[in-house]
């Protein structure tokens, strides 16, 4: 416009404004910058964590069915690294030409299969050895294109935004033309050539085009957790993935929606998902009401130094917190098996944390008033204790 604070609307400021959100959305270079701002946050908290692992790995040691259930490293973990992060937490160095570039976890040559729907864009994921800015740079630099095979023959496809290159991790997506329909099947080819090849690199892949997305709720688009089977779809966590957890007084209720009252006992909020290309992990914070009227009561009951009485109340409930967000992940995973998906079917949408949140609350606020007594009350179990409880119980 005229005045140069505004911009004239139509379909091509639109398309660039999609563009532009596709692309800073899902750069792994921002995510990892991101990440790093966010580890930043909870290195100190991890340190001053130690009594929650030291709780933890002894309930581990001691428990092979918590060890099965919770672990999958040695130690509770920094949840920003995963399994596979950590085996290529090495400094990257990139050469100035690929020797190689294919699609992501697959030998040259194999095509990839995907699913996405109709309104949504379809997202590949390539791995190569070549530095960042290959096809950005001003000299030598790399040359990508896509083409829409029809009919036998190549058509040049503009609607795509990538390849985004970071650190040997090349994310493209697709948009899917708006003639397409349901159940139709698209193929396309992405090229990658320069001056130094003769032969480029040529990668085919087809999309299945599937109903249209319908959002659920705010939360959406939030991925799957990942499951405890292997494979090359998403990284488990290396270990339990400490939460952050936050302490709230009572001064501070009111700065949460809804109010934090004097019943509530924990709160989980989606923090972020995270993790390298396709691969991510969920992220909750945990927010503890430390002036719970039944954590009140049971300071005033107990002969116990309060901060110990706190201390177990805290632990309890990130332990109530992550049974309930693992059953979540494994009713998802059932769910899952019923209905016969595919991991690539792009059904990003279909949250399987949807609900977690309410439901941590929900039953937290329930074990509260019993929570401090039933571990006193367990604590002081002996054996005599349980064979005098065995013996009083009538034979059926």
């Amino acid at each position: 416009m005229a005045s140069r604070d505004r911009l004239r609307g139509g379909p091509l400021k639109e398309e660039i404004e999609h563009a532009l959100e596709d692309m800073l959305k899902n750069h792994d270079g921002l995510r990892e910058l991101k990440n790093r701002r966010r580890e930043q946050e909870i290195a100190d908290r991890l340190d001053d964590a130690k009594p929650l692992e030291d709780i933890l790995q002894n309930l581990l040691r001691t428990s092979p069915t918590l060890a099965s259930f919770f672990l999958r490293g040695n130690r509770a973990s920094n949840p920003f690294k995963s399994l596979k992060v950590k085996a290529k937490d090495i400094e990257y160095h990139g050469k100035r030409f690929p020797t190689y570039f294919k699609f992501r976890g697959r030998d040259y040559g194999q095509q990839v299969a995907k699913e996405c729907h109709s309104n949504m864009r379809c997202r590949i994921a390539f791995e190569t050895d070549v530095v960042n800015d290959y096809f950005s740079r001003s000299t030598d630099a790399g040359e990508f294109r896509l083409f829409r095979i029809v009919a036998g023959e190549r058509q040049a496809a503009t609607a795509f935004v990538g390849p985004n290159l970071n650190n040997g991790i090349a994310s493209l997506s697709v948009v899917l033309p708006e003639d397409c329909r349901v159940g139709e099947t698209l193929v396309y080819t992405a090229v990658v050539t320069d001056a130094t090849r003769i032969d480029p690199f040529d990668n085919s892949f087809t999309v299945r085009v599937v109903a249209p997305h319908e959002q659920k709720g705010k939360d959406g688009g939030r991925r799957k957790p990942p499951s405890d089977e292997g494979g090359d779809d998403r990284d488990l966590p290396a270990g339990i993935a400490l939460p952050k957890i936050i302490k709230v007084k009572e001064e501070k209720w009111g700065e949460h929606s809804p109010a934090f009252d004097k019943y509530t006992a924990l709160r989980i909020k989606h923090a972020t998902t995270e993790g390298e290309g396709d691969e991510e992990t969920d992220v909750y914070d945990f927010y503890i009401n430390v002036d719970n009227a039944h954590l009140r009561a049971g300071m005033k009951a107990s002969t116990a130094d309060d901060r110990l009485t706190e201390g177990r109340f805290i632990y309890g409930m990130v332990l109530i917190g992550l049974a309930l967000l693992q059953q979540k992940a494994a009713d998802a995973k059932q769910a899952q098996q019923a209905g016969n998906e595919t991991a690539e079917s792009g059904a990003e949408a279909d949250d399987a944390a949807d609900g977690a949140e309410s439901v941590v609350e929900r039953i937290s606020r329930a074990v509260a008033p019993v929570l401090l007594p039933m571990i006193e009350a367990l604590g002081e179990l002996d054996a005599e204790a349980v064979s005098a409880l065995s013996a009083s119980g009538e034979a059926t």
